[in-house]
């Protein structure tokens, strides 16, 4: 269909028209949403949601987030909240998000506190990365790794120690016992064969990495042992067998 000159001209104005009315509606539209989104209160904090905390309660998550009840969601950046929370010793990792329309939810992966190495008059408190989660003077219900000299202790930091070629092989060795369900009160490192005390008085002496080779025949060993009442004696570990000695080696 041909159009005349004048029908042009205004067909032309009409789209000029309409497109001036579109663009005053979309401002419009993102005022209104601008509005809603920052002054109506609807996008207000009203709850934070916290999950994966053991160490921590929900209540002191909360308040190490810096996230304010009351505040604007959207002026909530939540990469800032999850750093905040990740300067702790204790959070390895957080996961912060909105949850629209008026909350902001928190996924932790704490560290937990697995080794407790000797330092001065009391102890440094380290997960199985070797992270400082703390120090204390009080002799907590966890193994302790002996033989190390920790060199300047810092929560959050990396544990350094004088012995370094030691640290990472012993740790190593103690997340192994754990997930093997079987329990020692101590790691002695000091000497040229490193010593697993079950017991204050029974220990297994060998290479580390032979008594994980072993550990079935050692926890075989040690039932028998306890079995009979008998919390004293050595269990040396070789490459391929252990065997057990009432006396106790110096």
């Amino acid at each position: 269909m041909k159009y005349s000159e004048a029908q042009r001209k205004k067909r032309g104005k009409r789209k000029k028209k309409n497109y001036f009315r579109n663009i005053v509606i979309a401002v419009l539209v993102v005022l209104g949403s601008y509005y809603i989104a920052f002054h109506s209160g609807i996008f207000d904090i009203k709850e934070v949601k916290v999950e994966g905390n053991v160490h921590y309660t929900t209540g002191q998550v909360k308040e190490l987030s810096g996230v304010v009840y009351g505040d604007n969601i959207f002026r909530t950046r939540v990469s800032e909240v999850a750093k905040r929370l990740e300067l702790d010793p204790y959070i390895r990792k957080a996961e912060v998000s909105w949850a629209l329309p008026a909350g902001i939810d928190i996924l932790l992966d704490e560290r937990k506190e697995s080794v407790l190495i000797a330092y001065e008059e009391g102890y440094v408190v380290v997960d199985y990365d070797g992270v400082i989660l703390r120090t204390t003077r009080e002799h907590l219900k966890m193994p302790v790794m002996a033989g190390l000299t920790p060199i300047e202790p810092e929560p959050g930091l990396a544990l350094r120690a004088e012995e370094a070629g030691q640290l990472k092989p012993g740790l190593d060795f103690m997340k192994f016992i754990e997930d093997n369900n079987f329990y020692i009160k101590r790691l002695d490192l000091s000497g040229v064969v490193p010593k697993a005390y079950v017991f204050d008085r029974l220990v297994v002496e060998g290479d580390l990495r032979n008594m994980e080779k072993n550990i079935r025949e050692i926890k075989r060993v040690v039932a028998d042992l306890d079995s009979k009442g008998i919390e004293r004696g050595t269990i040396s570990v070789g490459s391929t067998s252990c065997s057990f000695s009432p006396e106790i080696r110096s």
